[in-house]
């Protein structure tokens, strides 16, 4: 996933491939990130409440969170940025909520620009 994110940002540069392609690709590589994501807080999360430590809270009523939650959290993270609906209780899932939270302010930035030369027309 990591790879395909530096390919989608070097992209921006690139003259040669119509914007509508570039813009279709960053479409289709948005919703499988955020399933990624979701998939990657739901496993950490798992594990860790075997031990009694959840890494993540959410601002839902309720007692252990679904598996649903965690993608409707990702999810939502596109929606309102702003106001994550999930929280860490660690550092580290801190700075993995923080991580996803770039790389979605990224995806609006090349989206944007991809919008911005499709309608100039280069």
């Amino acid at each position: 996933m990591f790879a395909q994110l530096v390919g989608l940002n070097i992209l921006v540069f690139d003259y040669i491939t119509p914007c509508y392609l570039l813009i279709e690709q960053l479409l289709f590589f948005l919703p499988f990130s955020l399933l990624v994501w979701g998939w990657i807080y739901w496993r950490l999360d798992v594990l860790a409440r075997g031990a009694c430590r959840p890494l993540f809270r959410f601002d839902f009523e309720g007692d252990v969170p679904r598996p649903l939650d965690y993608f409707v959290a990702s999810f939502s993270s596109l929606l309102s940025p702003g106001n994550s609906v999930i929280q860490g209780n660690s550092a580290r899932a801190r700075v993995l909520v923080l991580v996803h939270g770039l790389i979605i302010y990224n995806f609006m930035g090349l989206t944007l620009s991809r919008a911005v030369a499709l309608v100039q027309g280069q």
